[in-house]
């Protein structure tokens, strides 16, 4: 009798702790901040912003310069606009500066005075004849180098990434200062449009 009274004591004194300590959590719930869902306040997922932009790669670096020195304040990021895929029509690189004044002067000779020299790169030292957007062109001109005895002279097809800059919370003051990028950069366009929040 003794045995199952002192195992009822303690099964007492478990179940009573068990219920203490689960109280005291379920305060601990309670006293954590209510939520008010007539305080939340949903934002839209567009803001209003402004695009500048349609940079090539050689341009990104003296812009963020410009932007820097411009010290806006605002939040801003710069994102991909376009790709554009060029069409180069060119003579294999040359081993050096004599190499390419030779063929020049053979150039001249033949009538063909349209070309330029590229000063950098992976075509340095090469001799090219134009620069097309479309494809067709480039073989026409390839085509017609063919036929003045310029059998070198290939097509490189590559890819230019255009750039353009998105400001945030951007007012009448900022926007007019942004204006100046445009003075800097005459090919590019400054717009007021929608964007999705940062």
């Amino acid at each position: 009798m003794k045995k199952i009274f002192s195992f009822l004591v303690i099964a007492n004194i478990l179940i009573a702790a068990i219920i203490f300590f689960k109280s005291g959590q379920q305060e601990q719930v309670s006293n954590a901040p209510a939520i008010n869902p007539e305080k939340i306040i949903v934002l839209p997922p567009l803001v209003n912003c402004v695009e500048w932009g349609e940079l090539s790669e050689q341009d990104l670096q003296s812009a963020e310069t410009a932007i820097n020195a411009l010290n806006l304040q605002m939040p801003h990021k710069k994102i991909s606009s376009a790709t554009l895929i060029k069409y180069q029509v060119h003579t294999s690189p040359f081993k050096n500066q004599q190499a390419v004044e030779r063929e020049i002067n053979k150039l001249r000779n033949m009538g063909i005075i349209s070309h330029r020299i590229e000063e950098q790169g992976a075509l340095l030292n090469a001799i090219s004849f134009g620069e097309f957007e479309d494809e067709t062109e480039a073989y026409d001109l390839l085509k017609k180098l063919n036929s003045d005895g310029i059998v070198d002279a290939t097509i490189n097809k590559h890819k230019i990434e255009r750039k353009k800059f998105l400001f945030f919370e951007a007012d009448i003051n900022k926007i007019s200062e942004l204006r100046a990028l445009i003075r800097q950069f005459p090919d590019s366009r400054l717009a007021q449009t929608t964007c999705e929040r940062l």
